[in-house]
This record gives structure tokens, C-alpha cells and sequence, in this order.
């Protein structure tokens, strides 16, 4: 009897954890040292998602002696980095720090992943404006100035963006339907490439990250026209919304979220969350957002997973506004 009453619990014991549901002791136990915890940043180093996670993980490290890395995996607009989590183990050892195109990619690309399903949000930590910008000697000293010169001469103004599909392409695409006028886009490959090539005059109009166009701005060699976000960057504060300018209801932003994959243990999720919430919290983590011109924008792994569905459907509708398909 007793042999037989072992062998059932150990079945249910197996059943539970097969089906994600672990005890909290387990939780209690990670990180228990046997092996880093690995934060993949599917941008380039430098990158708002990689600058954040790097904070993050120098936070997270006072608390906890297991070590943390940071590893960017780019290509493919963030595709291979979000897909080596997708297939990772999913035991919290593997996180994917990443943008807004977590939830595009999959609308302009055939990727053999799901960014609701194949994920479980750990947080969102911030948010990053995009910044409507052109080269301080442009005729456009307005945002004003810059539709009524595109209404006068539809397509002939240049605007760039950081490839078709992409956050920055989306917001212009949406501002472009609700001015109602026609700028000829051109694509790139990096957003830095964009902020360079519209302060040198090569296009009329940059739409782009703030951490890619700060450094210009600041510099003198971009004006800033408009933010994209519903509220004013503290970054620009002097820099009108889109929505102030007569465009009410505007806004287009890239949050930062962390994730891992499908079936990490709710109990590890949460103890995950707490902790890089807590960090996202630090004067340390709002002076580097300052800096790069982001705003902390905190949302916990429950929170961030109900809003998960919304966030994808927002950037759906941007990617019919846009007229793109997946490829």
C-alpha cells in the first residue's frame, strides 16, 4: 500500500510539473547558482532594450549572487533573438529583453513563433517616444510648415524610417493617414542610419527611436518637430505631441518588455517580476532612461499578460494603416 501510494504521488508530482505547476519551494530556490540566468537582447548593443536589460541585470545582481548575462542575438528585425527564447527551455534561466516589434514581427514576417501564446511576460519596464525630426537648416521649422509643404507637393518629401514594418514606419504611416497627405518613404536597415542621413539633408524627415535622434538633437543638427507618445518626453519637454499639434487621439510609442517562454513556472514568473520591477523602480534605472531619452514605464508579469492580446491588435490595425503584408 504504501509503495503504491508513493508511486501515485510521484505520478501527480510529475503531472503538475508537466503542466507548469510547480510548488512555490521551487521558486524559493531560484536562482539556486547551477547556471547564469541569460537575458537575450534581440536588438543591437546600444539599443534602448539593451541599455535597460544591462541596468536591470546590474540591479538584480545585489540580490542575487547566480550570475546574470546580457547576450544580444540580432537579424531579421529581432526574429532570431525572440525565437531562440521561444525554443529555450522554459525553466527562467532564459529571458528575451526586447521592442515593440516583439508583437509586429509576426504581422510583416512568417515567424515560426506566437508573441502571445509562445511567451509569458515577466514585465514592462519602459517606453520609448519616437520623435518626428529634421536637419536644424530645413525649411520645415513646424510640424505645421512640414504638412502644409507635403499637401502643396504630395510624395515629393522623403521621410525614412527603419524598415517596412517597423514601429517607426507604422507611426508615419499613421500620422500620414491622419494628416491626410503622401510622403515618399524610405526605408532603412538601421534607425541610425536614419537620424545621420536626415540631419545631413539626405531625406526631408526622420521617424525615429528618441535614443537613435537625442545625441542630434542635443547636438544642434536635428529640430525636433513632435513626440509620438500621449504625453511630453521628459527627455524634450519643450517638444509638443503629435496630439497638441490637431491630431487628437494620436499616439504611437515602443514599450521595453522582459519575457520568457510558454510554460515557465507562475511561480518562477512572479518571483522573475517582483524583482525586475523592483529594479525598474531604482533612481539608478530612471536616470538611464532619462538619459536615452525613455520614460520608466512599469507594468508587472500579470498585468503586462492581460494587456499582451490589446498590444497585438493595436500594432495589427497600425500594419493595415501601414499597408504591409507578412512576407
Amino acid at each position: 500500500m504504501l509503495r503504491r501510494t508513493f508511486a501515485g504521488a510521484c505520478a501527480v508530482g510529475t503531472m503538475l510539473a508537466l503542466a507548469g505547476v510547480v510548488p512555490a519551494a521551487v521558486a524559493a530556490d531560484f536562482p539556486d547558482g547551477s547556471k547564469p540566468i541569460r537575458i537575450i537582447v534581440a536588438t543591437g548593443v546600444g539599443s534602448g532594450s539593451d541599455l535597460t536589460a544591462r541596468q536591470i541585470v546590474a540591479e538584480l545582481l545585489k540580490e542575487w549572487k547566480s550570475p546574470i548575462v546580457v547576450e544580444n542575438k540580432t537579424g531579421a528585425g529581432g526574429v532570431i533573438g525572440t525565437d531562440f527564447v521561444a525554443k529555450a527551455a522554459p525553466d527562467g534561466y532564459t529571458l528575451l529583453a526586447t521592442y515593440a516589434q516583439h508583437y509586429t514581427n509576426q504581422l510583416v514576417m512568417r515567424t515560426q513563433y506566437d508573441a502571445v501564446k509562445d511567451f509569458e511576460p515577466i514585465a514592462r519596464i519602459a517606453n520609448s517616444a519616437l520623435v518626428i525630426s529634421v536637419a536644424t537648416n530645413s525649411p520645415y521649422k513646424t510640424l505645421k510648415e512640414l504638412v502644409e509643404a507635403a499637401r502643396k507637393k504630395p510624395g515629393i518629401i522623403t521621410y525614412g524610417s527603419s524598415g517596412n514594418g517597423t514601429t517607426s514606419h507604422m507611426a508615419a504611416a499613421l500620422f500620414i493617414s491622419m494628416a491626410g497627405i503622401k510622403l515618399n518613404h524610405v526605408p532603412y536597415k538601421a534607425p541610425g542610419q536614419v537620424a545621420f542621413d536626415a540631419a545631413a539633408g539626405q531625406i526631408d524627415v526622420s521617424f525615429n527611436g528618441m535614443s537613435s535622434v537625442l545625441s542630434l538633437i542635443k547636438g544642434g543638427r536635428l529640430r525636433p518637430l513632435a513626440v509620438t507618445t500621449a504625453r511630453r518626453s521628459q527627455s524634450l519637454p519643450d517638444v509638443p505631441t503629435v496630439a497638441e499639434l490637431g491630431y487628437p487621439g494620436y499616439e504611437a510609442a515602443s514599450p521595453i518588455w522582459i519575457f520568457a517562454p510558454r510554460g515557465t513556472p507562475q511561480p518562477i514568473v512572479k518571483k522573475l517580476s517582483d524583482a525586475v520591477t523592483r529594479a525598474a523602480k531604482t533612481p539608478a534605472f530612471g536616470e538611464l532612461c532619462l538619459h536615452q531619452g525613455l520614460e520608466v514605464d512599469i507594468q508587472d508579469a500579470a498585468t503586462a499578460k492581460a494587456a499582451g492580446p490589446g498590444e497585438l491588435e493595436k500594432w495589427r490595425k497600425l500594419t493595415g494603416v501601414a499597408g504591409v503584408k507578412a512576407e
